[in-house]
């Protein structure tokens, strides 16, 4: 596929939160903001400690210091089999496929099942990434809404 087709692709998460949009500073709740998947400080969010000493036993170790396969390691592999895994429905590791965040894991998902024409049914509300994905991939979609009076 020639890049010129692929040269009009937007980001909708990125166009809303590049215009400032904030969450109300009165909201009864308190909120985290996870709009792009940064959970931080600034946004509400403390890293437990176990999760900082883990971090930075890793880069210690010298062992985690560069990319991972795009499908994810072979130890992370081994844990999903083995943790979703039963005897009856036993999951080869060879069979995981990780990915690194819901825009690369709907990107594989739609890229492998759907050819260039094809027509996907997307919820609404739902993740506002189908758009991009779908245009990138050729793949048409339409809008299936869900009703929160009827549990969704």
């Amino acid at each position: 596929m020639e890049s010129a087709q692929r040269s009009h692709v937007l980001n909708p998460i990125r166009q809303l939160l590049e215009k400032d949009l904030k969450p109300d500073p009165n909201h009864v709740l308190p909120l985290i903001n996870l709009g792009l998947g940064e959970p931080t400080k600034a946004n509400g969010y403390d890293v437990p400690e176990s999760i900082s000493e883990a971090l930075i036993e890793a880069v210690q170790s010298e062992k985690a210091n560069s990319y991972t396969l795009a499908s994810g390691t072979v130890a992370a592999k081994e844990a999903v089999a083995e943790r979703f895994g039963t005897p009856e429905a036993p999951i080869d590791p060879k069979n995981v496929f990780l990915s690194f965040g819901t825009y690369g894991a709907l990107y594989n998902c739609v890229s492998v099942m759907c050819e260039r024409g094809d027509h996907i049914l997307v919820p609404r509300p739902g993740f506002p990434f189908y758009q991009p994905i779908c245009q990138n991939l050729g793949v048409n979609f339409s809008h299936f809404d869900l009703d929160s009076e009827k549990e969704w």
